[in-house]
């Protein structure tokens, strides 16, 4: 009898555990939610509990050379709208993309360091060019 309640308590928890539901945590988000490519270079993620929404933000780095590769894969991959240039480099309006699988949402943007070229056909010229990617864990 006590080895069937011990099972029948294994099973019963097993359940429960099966249905809780994962807490966000930092990790690659370009990787988790897309067929990253190489040269997207994942630098860091962080929680920024001094924000609204205490974020986690995952950051990525790409190579100028890159760049108009890395701007396609955001613009395929998850509807990001081509870099402009402002005043003192290239950016994208901060852009929110919802995963179909997981019906979970993240902010995404990607820019370059500062940079007087602005002509896209000289962005190899630009040494880096990053992407942010965030997950808003008062949201999920």
């Amino acid at each position: 009898m006590k080895k069937l309640f011990l099972g029948l308590l294994f099973g019963v928890l097993s359940v429960l555990a099966g249905c809780a539901k994962a807490e966000p945590h930092c990790e690659d988000f370009l990787a988790k939610i897309s067929d990253k490519p190489e040269f997207v270079e994942l630098l860091a993620c962080t929680q920024d509990n001094d924000i609204q929404g205490k974020p986690f933000v995952a950051r990525y780095r790409v190579k100028g050379l890159d760049a108009l590769e890395a701007e396609r894969y955001m613009n395929q991959s998850f509807g990001l709208p081509q870099l402009q240039h402002m005043c003192c480099g290239w950016d994208s309006a901060p852009f929110f993309y919802r995963d179909k699988k997981t019906n979970v949402g993240y902010m995404l943007g990607m820019g370059s360091e500062e940079t007087p070229i602005d002509k896209r056909d000289l962005w190899s010229e630009i040494k880096y060019f990053y992407i942010n990617v965030s997950l808003f864990t008062e949201d999920t």
